[in-house]
């Protein structure tokens, strides 16, 4: 039987995915200029927001019920993201404060892998 809250470090994360998309589609420029990048009124912003808000439901559920394989899988995809993240800034593509959200998915995937690791 699975423990509730199994994944402290997934529920972490959906509450960081819920904020960060309930900001990208209500109040974009304020998470933008939070971290230096310039003001937009393009819609993508908050198309971004619709996107990334449903994750938190993904992240919440496998944090209650996810098995070794699956969150793993959220370990690796957390990865992509940072890395990603990283190489858009060394491309000269994105602004180094980007290097910040990449810094909180590193983090949580990390912490996530050690927690992993201890039911192992």
């Amino acid at each position: 039987m699975m423990n509730p809250q199994r994944y402290t470090s997934l529920l972490v994360q959906a509450v960081y995915v819920i904020l960060t998309g309930l900001q990208l589609i209500f109040v974009p420029n304020v998470l933008l200029g939070m971290f230096g990048f310039d003001p937009t009124s393009e819609i993508w912003i908050k198309a971004l927001g619709v996107v990334v808000l449903p994750l938190s439901a993904v992240y919440y559920a496998i944090s209650k019920q996810g098995n070794r394989e699956v969150v793993f899988s959220t370990i690796i995809s957390r990865g992509f993201v940072g890395i990603g993240f990283v190489l858009l800034v060394l491309s000269g593509q994105a602004q180094t404060s980007l290097i910040l959200f990449a810094g909180i998915d590193i983090a949580t995937a990390v912490w996530t892998w050690l927690e992993l690791k201890k039911r192992a």
